[in-house]
């Protein structure tokens, strides 16, 4: 065990979790005076409810985000025989995206010409390796998306970016790189090497909030116009946090959250909302 670890263990155990909460969440602490279990106390307070209370406030002054589900998502945009030849496509290759979730109702419903999207990026290409965050298990496919992404996408040159340089690979119209989604610096690095605006970037990376903004920060400037960025795998206990960034794109980007069967994915078109 390390000596930072046992150092943790041993803060803990002699004063308890507050202590610990005050040393390592400096930003949530109270700026006042007090003993250090009722400081820790209101941090652990302010650390759970901040995103909940600034989501309630947005509420107060009358903003909700959009909200739409999956299967209403693909009716209203009629894509219900792409929907499935998407799905056929991600089973071939041994994706997620339609075996446990029902993406396949989004991505096929974004655009009403598939031959006309020429850029198409996934963050994310599904390690295998069980001892990396956000890994497939050991029977996973790497980069069975975007295969399945440049079969439906028939006219596309698809990238890929991942964490595992070992799942890394170059096929025809299949070009990927290394890159850590929380690094936005290598993220624009990645982009100035490609040199092309994107119909769709999608992060399948991380799954959390900050790694989820990581990409929007870097990403936003290089999406085509009416071009579209995904968030997926959001889980439904953190629709406060992304309320919030609902409200902040709301007046340059038009966006919503769709309700998918395991968790909410988060939409984002590069066009002024209406």
């Amino acid at each position: 065990m390390s000596k930072k670890k046992l150092s943790i263990i041993w803060l803990v155990i002699r004063y308890g979790i507050e202590k610990y909460l005050l040393k390592n969440f400096s930003f949530f602490t109270p700026s006042s005076a007090g003993h250090y279990k009722i400081l820790g106390f209101h941090t652990e307070k302010n650390i759970n409810l901040i995103f909940p209370l600034i989501s309630k406030l947005l509420f107060n002054l009358k903003f909700k985000v959009k909200i739409i589900s999956a299967v209403n998502f693909s009716k209203i945009n009629n894509s219900r025989n792409k929907s499935k030849n998407l799905k056929s496509f991600f089973n071939k290759y041994g994706s997620d995206k339609s075996r446990i979730h029902n993406y396949h109702l989004i991505y096929a419903s974004l655009f009403k010409h598939n031959n006309k999207v020429k850029n198409v990026l996934e963050i994310g290409l599904g390690t295998s390796n069980v001892n990396l965050i956000s890994n497939m298990g050991k029977n996973g496919k790497p980069g069975a998306s975007i295969r399945a992404f440049k079969d439906f996408f028939i006219n596309a040159n698809i990238f890929g970016i991942d964490i595992d340089k070992k799942i890394l690979f170059k096929e025809n119209r299949i070009q990927t790189f290394y890159g850590d989604q929380t690094n936005t610096k290598e993220l624009n690095k990645i982009y100035k090497k490609i040199k092309k605006k994107f119909d769709l970037i999608i992060d399948d990376g991380l799954h959390i909030s900050y790694a989820n903004l990581s990409v929007i920060i870097s990403s936003l400037c290089h999406l085509k116009e009416d071009g579209y960025l995904i968030i997926e795998d959001i889980p439904f206990r953190n629709k406060h946090i992304w309320e919030i960034i609902s409200y902040i794109l709301k007046n340059k980007y038009k966006n919503f959250l769709v309700k998918t069967n395991k968790c909410y994915v988060f939409v984002i078109k590069n066009q002024i909302s209406i």
